[in-house]
């Protein structure tokens, strides 16, 4: 049989039939060598035939497996797929370049870093080595606004760049921590007690905080004595005054370089955010200037004068231009919201208006508000609307349909903010309630189960609020802005060195985004509401 392979390969089916019928019918490969010596021991024709295997060209090996293949029975095909299943694993993350495979395994999830860490040493080495637990942990920072400010909170977030410090194991020990303190933040905003710490502005004449907003560092606010005042976010005391209106200060709105506001004298000033000196003044509006939002080189302002005005802005605060007016309202507008698609507006005429932000062409009024409507926020295609008839309205703006209305407040709904999870309301009967979105977008859900929480701490009318992940930053006729902190007071982090209950901590030298960081918000007021009614 050795002689008439090497010697004759012309006829391959010959061979084949020969091949199995010197080895028997039936056929079971191994890729144990024990197991194959003893094949060998029990059949001694087939060392001589795999010894002549050996000796030819690939191209004839492939195709004289193949027809012997085809001589076999199902359950032959069967056992030798078993048996190659093996050779044909590859355990590509051990055979590749360490960079390569470090890059590879930094796109897992946390649940299939955890698995990759037990496939084996080599692995496990190669994720220890590349600081994968650590990348993951920054990847969430630079992509998730909540573990970023909790990082600041907690302070671990200037150790992220600090890996030589820290070993791989801490921050995979670091990881679950963080979920967990995630998680349990959240409970708070439905259990647990509420902490909160209050800045007394102690106006000297007229009391009453009409706007705010807030970034990491601090607050700003404006007042009905005609100021704007500056607070650091952290001890909470007044860092600067800025002074040049003649009424009250009833809405602002500030970035990296221009605090702009809107005062019942009928103006709007832009200033300095850094050093507080004035920069521009703009009059087009005949009567208060109620609220006003800019971004993207636009700026709408809107006014008791039953107009909105649609500016346009250069990157010089000196170059802000009147592009259009949009008059249809029949009573003082009270605020106005806008994206590239849409500019919404509410009006004490009980009606909210869209018109197109590119062409400032009237669109659609959406109505079912019984009183006049004293603020809004405007995302993608829902707006939430709060009214001096004590309810909160989710309308879908395409549409124009009412989603839902909540019910709960007592007097008029003063201000209003949303995100994904949550609406936040204040009004004049001093609570703050909080409802859950979502809950509020399923129609299935009972009224009772919307509302989450109600805080009762201001002893006056809730003008203004603003929110994240982990407090409530809101402002009352009481002259006070309060600040509430969800924040779980648990600590998961133990005996790690990197935490401690500080508010607020410095900022890190990783290379993070303003726009993630900052939640750029607008403030409104209204310093009479006789058109509400």
């Amino acid at each position: 049989q050795h002689y008439y392979i090497t010697n004759n390969l012309r006829d391959e089916s010959k061979i084949i039939n020969m091949v199995v019928t010197r080895s028997g019918t039936t056929c079971t490969p191994t890729g144990s060598n024990d197991e194959s010596a003893k094949k060998r021991k029990s059949n001694p024709e087939m060392p001589e035939m795999v010894e002549s295997f050996k000796e030819w060209e690939s191209d004839k090996q492939t195709n004289f497996v193949k027809g012997l293949l085809g001589e076999m029975c199902h359950e032959q095909h069967w056992q030798i797929d078993m048996a190659l299943r093996p050779y044909l694993m590859r355990d590509f993350i051990s055979a590749l370049p360490e960079y390569v495979s470090e890059q590879i395994l930094s796109y897992l999830d946390e649940m299939s870093l955890c698995r990759a860490e037990s496939v084996s040493k080599r692995w496990r080495e190669i994720i220890c080595n590349g600081h994968l637990w650590r990348k993951l942990i920054v990847r969430n920072v630079n992509t998730k606004a909540i573990w970023q400010r909790l990082g600041k909170r907690r302070e671990w977030i200037s150790h992220l760049h600090r890996a030589s410090d820290f070993g791989s194991e801490y921050y995979k020990e670091l990881y679950p921590k963080i979920v967990q303190d995630l998680k349990m933040s959240n409970e708070m905003w439905k259990l647990g007690k509420l902490n909160f710490r209050k800045i007394d502005c102690a106006s000297h004449d007229s009391k009453g905080v009409y706007c705010l907003q807030y970034d990491d560092e601090k607050i700003v606010s404006g007042l009905r004595d005609n100021t704007i005042k500056v607070w650091d976010l952290d001890s909470l005391k007044n860092t600067m005054t800025l002074t040049g209106h003649t009424g009250s200060v009833l809405c602002m709105q500030y970035d990296e370089n221009i605090i702009i506001t809107g005062s019942s004298d009928a103006s709007i000033r832009i200033w300095d955010v850094k050093t507080g000196e004035p920069i521009h003044m703009l009059i087009h509006h005949c009567d208060a200037v109620l609220h006003l939002r800019f971004q993207n080189g636009i700026m709408v302002s809107c006014s008791k004068d039953r107009t909105i005005a649609v500016w346009t802005m250069s990157g010089n605060p000196q170059n802000i231009v009147m592009k259009h007016a949009l008059v249809g309202h029949r009573a003082a507008v009270n605020v106005v919201d806008f994206d590239e698609k849409y500019i919404v507006s509410a009006s004490g005429d009980r009606t909210i208006k869209v018109w197109g932000t590119e062409a400032c062409e009237f669109i659609r009024t959406l109505q079912g508000h019984t009183r006049g409507i004293a603020c809004l926020q405007y995302h993608g295609t829902l707006v939430v609307s709060g009214s001096s008839d004590c309810t909160i309205k989710l309308w879908d703006i395409e549409a124009g349909a009412i989603l839902r209305t909540l019910e709960g407040h007592e007097e008029l709904v003063r201000c209003i903010r949303f995100d994904s999870h949550r609406i936040v309301s204040g009004a004049y009967d001093g609570k703050i309630k909080v409802w859950d979105l979502k809950a509020a977008l399923d129609p299935r859900t009972p009224v009772k189960d919307i509302c989450i929480r109600t805080i009762s701490e201001h002893k006056g009318r809730v003008f203004r609020l603003q929110f994240d992940e982990f407090q409530i930053v809101s402002s009352s006729h009481d002259d006070s802005i309060v600040i509430f902190d969800f924040l779980s007071p648990h600590d998961y982090y133990g005996d790690m060195p990197v935490v401690r209950h500080h508010h607020y901590s410095e900022t890190s030298s990783l290379e993070l985004s303003d726009t993630t960081l900052r939640r750029l918000d607008s403030a409104n007021s209204l310093d009479s509401l006789d058109d509400l009614s």
